[in-house]
């Protein structure tokens, strides 16, 4: 695999360095910006009303696990969601050489997405999770799964294929770039809703990073409208060799062809609907362009209504990209995440990466996201690589990763052959209902990315629940660096007092206790025991007057002012300023009752 520990790549062939970093930044901030838009949700105590458009990323709390494993989730500042990690996994496949990408992206990185996706679409699970057994959606053998194979038309597809655009920058034939973005598109999409959003959407991208002179008002409206021929051709069935145009044919009884020229045409619509919008220049209304184009009606979610409204709002802003992204993110009644990362996408295609805000450069895994955008383009770096070898990911390889996590604690295990990933701590996830068990691991994968996989289950009625197991910690501090599960790693901590110290490591620390006694305290692998009763469990071999104070205890935190805030809060004092520590990160630490020092590490995105 290509390595991206590198931060300082030359220019690529075909692309500036700038429109690749802008675009995939730009795309996860966009992103990062709709998602707490696209459903009633609440913002964390403090922030502005949820409502209101802006720039800065915002704590927000999700809800998920539907109607058997309800539960909230705190999503961080800049957290991004399926948008981004799709655009992540295309990119990465996007190393193999030659057509390997397509088995990469079908065999490993769908798979694989099943296990940590975050808001994913219902057409691109089902799909996935077909892909996990092996199958290809339209090969299924349930004819139910198949026809909604082909009825899914979303935006799905169109919200991750700038990767596609970005490789093939430097052709000056973007008739390979088609025949990828509609392979890529099958993989979990059958309709040609789906499909042509896609390509559309994709030459687009093509267009704007090739583009060298200062673009003309609705010159890119232009662009898409004069080569409908390219972005608009139905592949020969022989070109299909994977099988699925044979397939769409059948499920169509032979009108798949006619189908597809009704969705260009549809898509030609929309086209000039937006040049309408353009044409009004400053007395047009956005929140009624977007309404004719259909971003609030039921397909709101469709490829071609998605590609429309980010080429509208790209082209109307073209001077003013951030607001472009803004108003797609806080376009209320729209699909905000999709809608604002495809604004976003093109935003960087056009207008590089200086013109981004100050807080988007935080977004989840920046560094990652940029690094990968540069690989992406860079021609000369492939050629020299060997060529790596895809991974298939079955549900044996995903039940052995689960219980890999679980064993080993902090120790990195094998993610796809290629990438390990190591957990960075346990998160607290507020359950919903009283019998729902409700966590997740935060894991950091070897080159740098942020992945959160959930534990959700139920209580077992034979033996009762450790007191507190689904307790939410409701300012979103991760428990603590290894699973509960692995208790023969666990470091039992004597102490004076057990009630004063517990209170100091849940309240002023942000721990979130799984088991409670009035001897005993436990915090997954941390437990803090009564001195007396360690005494006792060790068979004498610890005594009372050895005094603590010569340990250290780590705790990851994802906001080190924010622990700050709620050190002082409980008068706590550090016992020296935030300091720079291992590799970037940052650390402050404090002391606890009984004298350890409790260092607070906020590790830097890599």
């Amino acid at each position: 695999m290509v390595d991206l520990t590198n931060h300082e790549l030359p220019p690529a062939a075909g692309c500036r360095r700038a429109k690749a970093e802008g675009a995939f930044i730009a795309l996860a901030a966009g992103d990062a910006l709709g998602w707490p838009q696209e459903f009633p949700s609440k913002l964390i105590a403090g922030k502005s009303s949820a409502g209101t458009p802006t720039v800065e990323f915002r704590e927000w709390v999700r809800r998920g696990g539907g109607r058997f494993f309800p539960y909230e989730e705190i999503i961080r500042r800049g957290e991004y969601s399926d948008d981004t990690q799709l655009a992540l996994a295309v990119a990465r496949s996007r190393l193999y050489p030659g057509t390997g990408w397509w088995t990469a992206f079908t065999r490993t990185e769908l798979p694989l997405w099943t296990l940590y996706e975050r808001g994913g679409g219902g057409a691109t699970k089902r799909a996935a999770e077909l892909w996990v057994k092996g199958t290809a959606p339209w090969k299924s053998p349930d004819p139910e799964q198949v026809g909604r194979y082909f009825d899914a038309g979303g935006n799905g597809v169109a919200m991750r294929v700038l990767p596609h655009a970005l490789f093939h920058a430097g052709a000056l034939d973007p008739s390979i770039l088609m025949r990828d973005v509609i392979n890529d598109a099958v993989a979990t999409h059958g309709h040609p809703r789906a499909i042509i959003g896609a390509t559309a959407y994709a030459y687009a991208a093509w267009w704007l990073l090739r583009a060298e002179h200062t673009i003309g008002f609705g010159e890119l409206v232009e662009q898409i409208n004069d080569n409908i021929a390219v972005w608009g051709e139905l592949p020969a069935s022989g070109h299909a060799k994977n099988g699925w145009l044979d397939a769409a044919n059948q499920q169509s009884q032979g009108r798949y062809e006619g189908i597809w020229r009704d969705v260009v045409s549809e898509m030609r619509e929309l086209v000039s609907q937006v040049r309408a919008g353009i044409d009004a220049g400053a007395i047009g209304d956005d929140h009624e362009v977007l309404r004719r184009l259909g971003c609030f009606g039921k397909a709101k979610g469709s490829g071609t209504i998605s590609t429309a409204a980010a080429v509208y709002l790209i082209a109307r802003y073209a001077a003013q990209p951030a607001q472009a992204v803004v108003s797609a993110a806080f376009a209320r009644g729209a699909d905000t995440d999709t809608m604002a990362a495809m604004t976003g996408g093109l935003a960087g295609c056009l207008a590089g990466y200086d013109w981004l805000p100050r807080d988007w450069l935080s977004v989840q895994d920046s560094d990652y996201v940029r690094r990968l955008a540069n690989t992406v383009a860079q021609e000369s770096l492939r050629a020299s690589e060997a060529a790596p070898v895809s991974r298939t990911i079955s549900q044996k390889e995903l039940d052995a990763l689960r219980a890999a996590l679980a064993r080993r604690g902090e120790d990195s295990v094998d993610l796809d052959g290629s990438r390990r990933v190591r957990v960075m701590a346990m998160v607290a996830l507020k359950s919903l209902s009283s019998d729902t068990i409700a966590q997740a691991w935060q894991l950091e994968t070897s080159d740098g990315q942020t992945l959160y996989i959930n534990k959700l289950g139920r209580k077992s009625k034979e033996k009762p629940q450790r007191q507190d197991t689904d307790r939410h910690n409701d300012v979103g501090q991760p428990m603590t660096a290894a699973a509960p599960e692995t208790q023969a790693m666990s470091i039992r901590l004597s102490v004076a007092d057990v009630s004063a110290s517990a209170s100091f490591y849940e309240r002023a620390i942000g721990l979130v206790p799984t088991r409670k006694t009035q001897k005993l305290v436990s915090y997954g692998p941390l437990s803090l025991v009564e001195g007396r009763h360690a005494v006792d469990l060790s068979g004498g071999t610890i005594k009372l007057d050895q005094p603590n104070g010569r340990n250290l205890i780590e705790i990851p935190v994802h906001d080190l002012e924010a622990a700050q805030r709620r050190l002082s809060e409980y008068q706590v004092h550090p016992a020296r300023p935030v300091a720079a520590g291992r590799r970037g990160d940052r650390t402050l630490h404090v002391i606890d009752p009984d004298g350890n020092v409790v260092e607070l590490i906020e590790r830097r995105d890599r």
